[in-house]
């Protein structure tokens, strides 16, 4: 038989009022310290189990949130996931709801006191001003007003473009995403601005395959057009890219230098290890849940904006062009 609240105040010798208050967590100068140990203790002895209809009666929430978002095979989308789950504690329940369904309200109504949201939204869905907190991932300057996260792209992206001029550089073929999001217009914009050679820009699925063909198809021609680097909007993208050169007998950095945007776990083990602008994937999870358990708890306001660093780390990926690229 199930262990009831009464079982625990008979056992503590309080109310069930008090209980509540207690396993609620809305305790705190209403329940002296020695009557919330007692309680406690009974709960642990009886193995007394909170009931999620009844806890949400009491606090007006339901102790679950969602991270809406376009892709979850993408090592970059599963490490925010992973800061999501480790800063949002073992009372808050994740759900994870990918592509562009369903909506805000039909989550809401799904009983979640909040949303995370990093994924392309569909025409005419606002991001914010809905029956919960938002806070938006990765993509700075979102209308509308909703607290977000996300990165200093620009100064990864300016010391990339610097780095493979530096180093001699002076046309690059760029694999943008072609996802129309701020994040990766900002990548592309400050990229070929600090670089400030010929820039070559196509776009490409966020997919490893989808990365690798396009490659194949464009390599002649940017073989003979004089291209000596490679850079992809991100990590994936280049793995695609990578294994499209292999394939063919292509060297890198001899034959081309690859570089990207994200620093996955794997870019540090890829052949050769990829140059890339890093951007701490599970710190923006666990800032953006942070501020998110913020606002359900009515401690903090709507419309924050935290930017997180990014920087630049150089790996075998890149060197200095042969001087006859063909």
């Amino acid at each position: 038989m199930a262990v009831k609240a009464t079982d625990v105040a008979a056992r503590a010798g309080v109310s069930i009022a008090t209980v509540s208050l207690v396993v609620n967590g809305k305790g705190a100068g209403r329940v002296s310290a020695d009557t919330r140990t007692r309680v406690e203790q009974a709960v642990r002895e009886l193995g007394y189990v909170v009931n999620p209809a009844a806890r949400s009666l009491v606090t007006g929430t339901h102790g679950r949130i969602a991270l809406l978002t376009d892709d979850l095979v993408n090592p970059f989308i599963a490490a925010i996931a992973s800061g999501v789950s480790t800063a949002s504690g073992a009372d808050t329940a994740l759900l994870l709801a990918t592509g562009s369904r369903p909506d805000h309200a039909t989550l809401a109504s799904m009983g979640v006191d909040g949303m995370l949201v990093h994924r392309d939204e569909p025409d005419g869905q606002a991001v914010g001003g809905g029956p919960v907190p938002v806070v938006v991932l990765d993509e700075p300057g979102v209308p509308g007003g909703p607290t977000g996260v996300h990165f200093d792209v620009g100064r990864g992206a300016a010391a990339l473009g610097a780095h493979l001029a530096g180093i001699g550089h002076r046309r690059v073929a760029y694999v943008d995403s072609a996802r129309s999001r701020t994040s990766f217009t900002l990548r592309r914009e400050v990229f070929a601005a600090a670089f400030g050679g010929e820039v070559s820009t196509t776009g490409c699925g966020l997919d490893l395959a989808l990365a690798r063909e396009l490659t194949t198809d464009a390599l002649a021609g940017w073989r003979r057009s004089g291209i000596t680097a490679i850079v992809t909007a991100t990590d994936v993208q280049a793995y695609g890219v990578l294994a499209a050169l292999a394939a063919v007998g292509l060297s890198v950095p001899h034959d081309f230098s690859v570089a990207s945007f994200d620093d996955n776990a794997l870019s540090s083990i890829t052949a050769p290890p990829l140059t890339t602008v890093a951007m701490d994937a599970a710190e923006l999870g666990r800032r953006a849940v942070t501020l998110l358990l913020e606002e359900i708890r009515g401690s903090a306001p709507a419309g924050r904006s935290v930017v997180l660093p990014s920087s630049l780390v150089i790996r075998s990926s890149t060197a200095a062009p042969r001087e006859d690229p063909s």
